[in-house]
């Protein structure tokens, strides 16, 4: 397997209370990882400190080959490590077509973001602009909403909107921290495809955190389970689907059993 993203024995301790305990994990180039447990077992934190939002207390992270442990959050952007939240960030009286321009300004030449975050890959010249917008719009199918301005989108497309703002810094790998949330089972349905498409036609590797288990069993070659910040299990859903310290923890519901 040809490593993207290593975390190795990384741990996140907030005074006395361990939210993410010795965790360590590798992400393959162009796979689809989840990361699943139960409300409150350090998946966001460990989303938080992988990303730089949060230093660890201990650990390190690793990026296509370079250490990226305790970065600022903009410098790990710069390298190609992106990440989406779970509540839509967008400007919410921009239109959609304005929100994907601000999200690239960190790649245009010689304008202030690029020169402050030092980035040098997926430059684009100023004239590029439109063309890149274009591009992202078509990936994430919002088209016919291009001109909508963002506050009035309804919440699965103020979702999609997010995806499309985190593809604007051109990454090699999202982290997506729980992007079906609240969406409906037919948008749920479009996440899933879209997920397949920015795997497998445009080469993204992707770190899931999610609580919609259909999703992520049908997508992820690979799970990684928290319980408590610890792991506790790491597999291919088949593997986990029978996994009895899984099913105990989380899984539980029959359904998900034999999702």
């Amino acid at each position: 397997m040809n490593v993207l993203l290593e975390v190795k024995c990384l741990a996140k301790h907030f005074g006395g209370l361990a939210a993410v305990k010795d965790l360590s994990f590798s992400v393959g180039k162009g796979q689809i990882m989840g990361l699943i447990g139960p409300n409150g077992a350090g998946k966001t934190t460990a989303f938080n400190t992988i990303s730089g939002v949060l230093p660890p207390t201990k650990g390190q992270v690793r990026f296509a080959g370079a250490d990226i442990t305790g970065q600022r959050p903009s410098a790990i952007v710069a390298q190609g490590l992106v990440r989406t939240f779970q509540s839509t960030t967008t400007y919410a009286d921009e239109t959609v077509e304005k929100n994907i321009e601000h999200a690239l300004l960190s790649r245009i030449q010689g304008s202030v973001p690029q020169r402050l975050m030092q980035r040098r890959s997926h430059l684009l010249p100023r004239d590029q602009v439109a063309a890149e917008v274009d591009r992202v719009i078509a990936i994430v199918g919002m088209q016919a909403w291009r001109h909508t301005v963002a506050g009035t989108l309804a919440y699965g497309l103020q979702k999609k909107l997010g995806i499309a703002i985190g593809l604007a810094a051109r990454p090699s790998m999202l982290l997506m921290d729980e992007p079906a949330a609240g969406l409906n089972h037919e948008e749920c349905n479009e996440l899933t495809r879209l997920l397949r498409l920015l795997r497998d036609e445009h080469g993204m590797t992707i770190l899931l955190v999610e609580h919609h288990m259909a999703i992520v069993m049908e997508v992820c070659e690979r799970i990684v389970v928290l319980v408590h910040g610890e792991k506790i299990a790491e597999g291919t859903p088949e593997e986990l689907r029978v996994n009895p310290a899984v099913v105990e923890a989380y899984l539980g519901a029959p359904e998900y059993a034999h999702a």
